[in-house]
């Protein structure tokens, strides 16, 4: 399934209104249970997406792909032109909100980078910076306060927001009259947004926020590719039999040692081994769940044996495991994380001379064939507006969005990613910057979730990194499988996915622990049918069957 699958029109604009806001306390002021839904697939399908005018102004070294393989530089551009000849604001003061994976950093007052971004900005940037795990809650409490943001960061896709499309309509700014056709062009680096990730941000007819861009690989299989060639491992296992034998040399408890630090990593690999949808696989506007299929118990199959084997790390079943440490420290030789992390793992092991990263491909179960990747989504969230009196309130924000979406390579990019030299990076040979201890402590304020770039590949100061990157994208996105369901919006799952999912994930992993039998499985199918699953399938289905 090519990458364009991943934003099929009817799939992306289809998200039906499936249920109306509570009207009991913390409800949304203005919306009664008798709202009219207007977040059909006939006006979502008739909204005028964005124009795309692609930037031009920098050449990658490694060209990008319709398929969706990223542009990658070697080095940044040593010119590096400006985008917005003025500043979008005048003083005025603005506010978002938005979550953070960092500690977060001084505000303007001491913070001299953000304080330069706001100069830059021409506004007195505000910024509620919410930890990830907290996020959910702090949305929902600011909502029922009643006292939002300008700007604020919607988790999507498929998340849980109750009512997501009256929510929308309700507290929300339509922007369609400003960004629909070529009226996105009056902001340039917004239009350089490809058209259809705009489709994540349609709901009742209008286009409800700034989309987030993001990368159609969606994850990586990391390697510690130095532990792989110490212990003799394959780094490129192209049948079961080989990825169990390539487990086994990278494990060695004694030495606190092993393959896997938690079960969603093998879990990838043997899904994709043997298979498995991406998710939900359609077929002519049915679905079926993974779980459903008989892909998904030869997984679970492979799954207990390779538990049994001990090449897990002992508390692979642990959510608060620190997944990212543990591979940083060579305790464990192979993580599944998102195409990003690579950065980080090379920051946290600069002072590491024998660390080595490298991608580990998926292959088919025997046929030696690669097998169907599982796509990302192609974004990370939307940035809606608050409902504003003001329309050049409006305008202002969209010319905020605007600067932070400016392209790789621009001098807006590289302050708001770098800040000043000397202070907050120094520059390497080649003119590439490296971040000082101040930079990274100061730069982390979590701007890039209200607009952000398509993104591209590039590792300061490691040019080879970027033609790795390019080449494991080049292999695997051809052969990528999307998740049908992405852009549409299921109340049901929003109100009750994670509750069954939970009880399903640990039932599964009792299963897989060897704490109940694996005939069991069954009957957690069946309990996730019942309690929700057949309504969120049957929610998805009218929106495919509709449009």
């Amino acid at each position: 399934m090519p990458f364009t699958r991943t934003f099929d029109r009817r799939r992306l604009l289809g998200a039906a209104g499936l249920g109306l806001l509570a009207a009991a306390g913390g409800s949304l002021t203005g919306c009664s249970s008798g709202q009219k839904a207007t977040n059909t697939v006939k006006d979502n399908q008739g909204v005028a997406l964005p124009t795309y005018r692609a930037y031009e102004g920098v050449t990658p070294d490694l060209p990008g792909t319709k398929q969706g393989v990223l542009p990658a530089f070697r080095n940044i551009p040593k010119d590096r032109p400006r985008t917005a000849q003025d500043k979008p604001g005048t003083g005025q003061s603005v506010s978002g909100m938005a979550n953070i994976y960092y500690a977060v950093p001084p505000g303007p007052d001491r913070n001299p980078w953000w304080a330069g971004l706001n100069e830059r900005l021409g506004v007195n940037l505000s910024m509620q910076m919410v930890p990830d795990a907290d996020y959910a809650t702090k949305f929902a409490t600011t909502v029922a306060g009643n006292d939002l943001p300008d700007m604020l960061m919607l988790q999507l896709p498929n998340s849980a927001i109750p009512n997501l499309p009256q929510l929308l309509k309700a507290r929300f700014t339509d922007l369609s009259k400003h960004l629909s056709g070529n009226a996105i062009l009056d902001y340039p680096n917004l239009a350089n947004i490809p058209s259809a990730t705009w489709k994540t941000a349609v709901y009742n007819g209008g286009i409800y926020g700034i989309p987030v861009p993001r990368g159609a690989i969606g994850n990586y299989v990391y390697m510690r590719q130095d532990l792989f060639e110490k212990h003799g491992a394959s780094t490129e296992p192209k049948s079961y039999d080989e990825l169990v034998e390539t487990t086994k040399a990278l494990t060695d408890p004694s030495q606190r040692r092993w393959c896997f630090s938690q079960l969603n990593q093998p879990y990838r690999l043997l899904g994709q081994m043997n298979g498995m949808p991406n998710a939900w696989r359609e077929d002519g506007g049915r679905l079926t769940r993974s779980y459903e299929t008989e892909e998904f118990k030869q997984t679970v199959t492979d799954l207990i044996a390779m538990w049994k084997s001990g090449v897990m790390h002992p508390d692979a079943f642990s959510p608060t495991q620190p997944f990212k440490a543990l591979f940083s420290a060579g305790t464990v030789a192979v993580n599944a994380d998102g195409y990003a992390g690579w950065t980080q793992y090379v920051l946290d092991n600069r002072a590491n001379p024998d660390f080595k990263l490298g991608l580990m491909p998926s292959y088919e179960r025997s046929s030696g064939k690669l097998a169907h990747w599982w796509l990302g989504n192609g974004f990370f969230s939307v940035n809606a507006f608050k409902k504003q009196d003001d329309p050049e309130k409006i305008k202002l924000l969209l010319r905020i969005c605007d600067y932070l979406a400016a392209p790789f390579g621009t001098e807006e990019y590289f302050y708001r990613l770098y800040g000043q030299e000397g202070r907050d990076h120094t520059l390497d040979k080649d003119g590439n910057p490296i971040l000082t201890a101040q930079g990274k402590t100061n730069t982390v304020v979590p701007i890039r979730y209200l607009a952000d770039a398509p993104p591209v590949v590039f590792e300061p100061g490691r040019p080879n990194d970027a033609d790795v990157q390019h080449a494991y994208q080049t292999l695997e996105i051809p052969t990528g499988i999307a998740d049908p369901t992405v852009g549409l919006f299921s109340n049901t799952f929003a109100t009750k996915n994670g509750t069954i999912d939970k009880a399903f994930n640990d039932g599964l992993n009792d299963i897989i622990q060897g704490r109940k039998p694996f005939n069991g499985l069954n009957d957690l199918i069946n309990t996730w049918k019942t309690s929700g699953g057949d309504t969120i399938r049957g929610e998805f289905e009218d929106q495919i069957q509709n449009s």
